[in-house]
């Protein structure tokens, strides 16, 4: 019997399931927020569609409200938004090949996404299942942020849990990553550096954080000749 052959729409939209699952609830939290805030409901597609990044979106609400200068917007968006930058050293780019849908991919490119792309072998990706991966994404964002603009202040929701969506969404993409990768050494290293830094400031954690990874992983990279051949004695039964 032949293996069931899916098309890249069907497995984007099975790889961007459990992001979607955290997206609608949070995207409601934004548009909560942004009505709130006494902007019109339209303005949530618009943030969503355009503003494509959600901590950066819950920040620039009342920054909008207070009408801070847009230098200081600027600014706010790079510091907040600089680990992308890290993201794009491994994010699978090279596939996708239409100059414009390469564009698209680079604005798509959120946190959960890369999780999600970085879980599955390189093998296993076209450019079409990380652009519908990416479609999808975006998708569920826009719906859970409008949603929440029209009907979410009408539902009492304890804010405590939208700030817990995204963190335990994480959770669970770490553990697939780890149990499909077997990536026992990255995980360990990732996981040394941000307890580390954790006496750094708030503001500066994250991209030096993430500078000090992609830094140690270059170095590590230095053995790889001995890690494949590692990993193989593994798979062969040797200790």
């Amino acid at each position: 019997m032949s293996a069931t052959v899916h098309s890249p729409l069907s497995l984007g939209a099975r790889d961007v399931l459990p992001v979607a699952l955290g997206y609608v609830p949070l995207g409601m939290g934004m548009g909560m927020t942004l009505t709130g805030a006494g902007l019109d409901w339209w303005w949530a597609p618009i943030f969503s569609l355009f503003m494509y990044a959600g901590s950066m979106q819950y920040l620039i609400v009342p920054m909008i409200v207070a009408r801070e200068p847009l230098a200081a917007i600027a600014l706010a968006t790079l510091l907040i938004q600089f680990r992308h930058v890290f993201y794009g050293i491994s994010f699978p780019l090279d596939l996708v090949k239409n100059k414009v849908a390469k564009v698209y991919s680079i604005h798509a490119l959120t946190d959960e996404v890369y999780a999600v792309i970085a879980s599955k072998p390189k093998s296993e990706l076209t450019g079409e299942r990380v652009l519908w991966t990416q479609v999808f994404a975006h998708a569920t964002w826009t719906l859970g942020c409008t949603l929440g603009a029209l009907i979410g202040l009408a539902v009492p929701i304890d804010g405590r849990i939208l700030n817990f969506v995204l963190t335990s969404l994480f959770i669970v993409l770490m553990l697939e990553a780890y149990l499909a990768n077997r990536a026992r050494f990255d995980l360990a290293l990732a996981a040394a550096i941000g307890v580390g830094m954790l006496v750094l400031p708030d503001s500066i954690y994250l991209p030096v954080s993430l500078a000090a990874l992609t830094a140690t992983l270059l170095i590590a990279s230095r053995l790889h000749p001995v890690i494949p051949a590692l990993g193989r004695a593994r798979r062969d039964g040797m200790p």
